[in-house]
């Protein structure tokens, strides 16, 4: 089977491969922005988006919606992560957390559609924010030099390593095993090849 990830990150496109390809499924990139209309909330933008692209091009589409969640700040910077950073920087995420709970959450929703309709899968990953920012010469999303797990750094963990523990990685996984198990029900409608 092939899968088509809805995304304009190259980050994205290779843990989608890394993680479909452990279940025999191919992913291909569609090298689109989704919509993020500021009054969704994660689930509502997978499914919206999946649904929109699926019926644009009539094939199996993912889309991945993810958001951080600071423990201090309850839903902020929530389900706009990459706006609040191009906005306040490292140094003023840090600055937020100078003297409140460190605690963050990374969610990612993923929406999958196809012939028979849109389901989502979550993926969940509690962290810890640090204290400085790391690895600015490695080439990784941007809150991945500030977010800790067990203490090591996500930006230092090898691509594997992070593959296994990723809130993003663990949604894949969930999506793929659903189609896995439901492969017989969807007969006509969705072919794997292994």
């Amino acid at each position: 089977m092939k899968l088509y990830i809805v995304t304009t990150n190259k980050h994205k496109v290779q843990e989608a491969k890394d993680v479909f390809s452990e279940f025999g499924i191919e992913v291909e990139q569609i090298n689109e922005e989704k919509y993020e209309p500021k009054e969704f909330d994660l689930k509502k933008t997978a499914e919206y988006n999946a649904d929109i692209f699926y019926k644009k091009y009539k094939k199996p589409i993912i889309v991945d919606d993810t958001g951080v969640f600071f423990k201090a700040y309850k839903e902020f910077p929530g389900n706009h992560p990459k706006l609040m950073f191009e906005t306040l920087g490292y140094k003023g995420l840090l600055k937020l957390l100078e003297h409140e709970a460190r605690e963050v959450q990374f969610r990612t929703v993923i929406g999958y559609c196809d012939a028979n309709g849109v389901r989502t899968f979550e993926g969940v990953l509690d962290c810890t924010a640090d204290t400085e920012v790391h690895d600015m010469d490695k080439d990784v999303l941007p809150y991945e030099r500030i977010l800790l797990v067990d203490g090591t750094p996500i930006s230092s963990m090898s691509r594997a390593d992070k593959n296994k523990i990723s809130h993003r990685a663990k949604a894949f996984r969930k999506t793929a095993g659903w189609l896995r198990a439901n492969e017989n029900d969807r007969k006509g409608k969705v072919r794997f090849s292994r």
